[in-house]
């Protein structure tokens, strides 16, 4: 095997990493609304690191809060309350 070869295997694996990466942020700030702190609580990891990765993939988090806005606009009762639960008690818990 070539170092052609060995590079070609190296990127690979690091852009699926990084893809990987971003799915997983993009999910957790999905769940918190962009909420960065709760994001990283939730990945086990500081809001720090959250920054940092939200600026190196470019990741937009205004649609995050907007969907928010949305849903607390125009839902008079969240799902969840019917458990005696709402969203910040579960995320608290996450």
């Amino acid at each position: 095997m070539s170092a052609k070869d060995d590079d070609m295997k190296e990127d690979g694996l690091k852009s699926i990493i990084e893809a990987y990466e971003r799915d997983l942020i993009t999910d957790a700030l999905k769940i918190t609304f962009g909420n960065q702190s709760h994001a990283a609580r939730l990945l086990g990891t500081s809001k720090r690191v959250i920054n940092y990765k939200v600026q190196k993939y470019a990741i937009n988090l205004k649609p995050f809060r907007i969907t928010r806005f949305r849903s607390q606009k125009n839902m008079k009762k969240s799902p969840l309350d019917d458990n005696g639960e709402n969203h910040s008690t579960l995320c608290k818990v996450l």
